[in-house]
């Protein structure tokens, strides 16, 4: 709906704005994902360790990307979006959990051992 006479630079959205907040975060989701490629690429540790500093910095970037971006807080402004979020953030979960344990599943489910060894037609 389109009103005149109504400044869109005084919307509470837009006052949220700054732009040296914007090139920090930039910056620092650089940083968060340089980080563990450049240590993947050096083949910087043992794999367990270089899974926990990708998990790690993968959250950290989650939290940044989520606070700076869309400036996502408890804010009566940004309250709906980040209800939004909380609530969009198991359907990510599940559907990314349950597409990785149903292919790391797949053979087990869909080969039966017992008939790859069977005689044809049961004879």
């Amino acid at each position: 709906m389109v009103t005149k006479g109504r400044d869109a630079w005084q919307h509470p959205q837009v006052q949220l704005a700054r732009g040296g907040q914007y090139v920090g975060a930039y910056i620092v989701s650089l940083l968060l994902t340089g980080g563990p490629l450049w240590l993947v690429v050096r083949h910087g540790g043992t794999p367990w360790r270089l899974m926990i500093i990708i998990v790690a910095c993968a959250a950290a970037l989650t939290l940044v990307q989520a606070y700076f971006w869309p400036r996502l807080d408890l804010s009566r402004t940004q309250r709906w979006m980040t209800a939004a979020l909380v609530l969009f953030i198991p359907l990510v979960v599940m559907t990314v959990g349950l597409t990785a344990w149903m292919f790391a599943t797949l053979y087990a489910r869909t080969m039966i051992p017992v008939l790859l060894h069977a005689p044809a037609f049961g004879y």
